[in-house]
């Protein structure tokens, strides 16, 4: 079971929250707000299991309410989300929930309130929650977290307790990456695709790392004009995935100015590109991220894939002839 430990490189502040949760001394409401991946819900939960823990060392996840806060089966805790089919929480699911609030708890000890994708609230729903959130009752906590915290009303963002959450170092990815099990030859390469949330990482498919070693081996392939066609053929018609490719690529790229910049981190990317990167100076990669922008805007004007495909590959075909082998 994760601990608060697990987390510490994350914030300053959530080694804080284990010692507010221990001793009880935590405030009514808290906004963990940051990119998707980066650990808000993992932590939210902690937060909430160890309010509810009855074990010395908070969350034990052995004692009675926590496990039956592991099993999703406590009766203290309330947890909010868009009705299946819709978009938003609506103004009556959440005063469905605030009505729990003034009920007595089921166990003797904290009512817990979660809402896990706190943008979704409404305007109507975020001003049902304002009121309570002013005058909250007692043993209580909000938990909310967001990845687009503009999307809340301030008024309801100045009655939490916001904990910031920001992507990991490199490093500290591929560390935690290993404490959960990922196998050591996917680690780096998961960690560089997630730029640093872990969350992110762990979803990454073994066909996304398999795509983008297809890129990165055809698109770098493309030592000259006459080996364009072949990486468009390929490519022309993955209509459904163009937007994953371009993006696979944007990251490739980005890994190989960060080395051609004068990192120190090893590439996770297969020989064609290393190649590229052993031959071509920052330079060639600063102006090959130039080009992606230029092609996405390609995309928003409607010009077909494959020119946009073309545009990028010959870019690389020409980076290559710039530079002498």
């Amino acid at each position: 079971m994760d601990q608060f430990e697990d987390y510490a490189g994350q914030s300053v502040h959530v080694m804080r929250l284990q010692a507010e949760f221990q001793n009880g001394s935590f405030t009514h409401a808290y906004l963990f707000a940051g990119p998707a991946g980066t650990g808000k819900r993992s932590v939210a939960r902690l937060c909430a299991m160890a309010a509810l823990c009855r074990g010395e060392r908070k969350p034990c996840g052995e004692c009675g309410p926590c496990r039956r806060f592991l099993a999703g089966t406590h009766p203290d805790v309330h947890v909010l989300t868009p009705m299946q089919g819709k978009r938003d929480i609506a103004v009556g699911q959440m005063r469905d929930m605030l009505k729990e609030a003034d009920v007595h708890t089921f166990e003797d000890s904290v009512k817990v309130f979660m809402i896990p994708e706190a943008e979704k609230m409404n305007a109507a729903s975020q001003n049902t929650l304002l009121k309570t959130l002013e005058e909250p009752a007692p043993n209580t906590v909000f938990l909310l977290t967001a990845v687009h915290m503009s999307a809340l009303l301030p008024t309801v963002v100045s009655r939490c307790r916001l904990i910031r959450f920001h992507p990991l170092s490199d490093e500290q990815t591929q560390a935690r990456l290993r404490a959960l099990g990922v196998p050591e030859n996917q680690v780096a390469v998961r960690a560089q695709i997630a730029e640093g949330c872990v969350g992110q990482a762990l979803a990454v498919r073994d066909e996304t790392i398999q795509l983008r070693n297809e890129i990165a081996s055809l698109f770098f392939s493309a030592h000259t004009l006459a080996d364009v066609p072949a990486a468009v053929n390929r490519f022309k018609d993955e209509k459904d995935n163009r937007a994953v490719i371009l993006d696979l690529f944007e990251e490739i790229v980005r890994e190989i100015i960060a080395v051609q910049a004068g990192g120190k981190q090893p590439l996770t990317l297969p020989q064609e590109a290393r190649a590229y990167v052993g031959h071509v100076p920052l330079e060639g990669g600063l102006s090959l991220r130039e080009r992606i922008v230029e092609a996405r805007k390609m995309l928003q004007s409607y010009v077909s894939y494959q020119s946009v495909l073309e545009t990028v590959l010959i870019k690389i075909s020409e980076e290559y002839s710039k530079w002498p082998w």
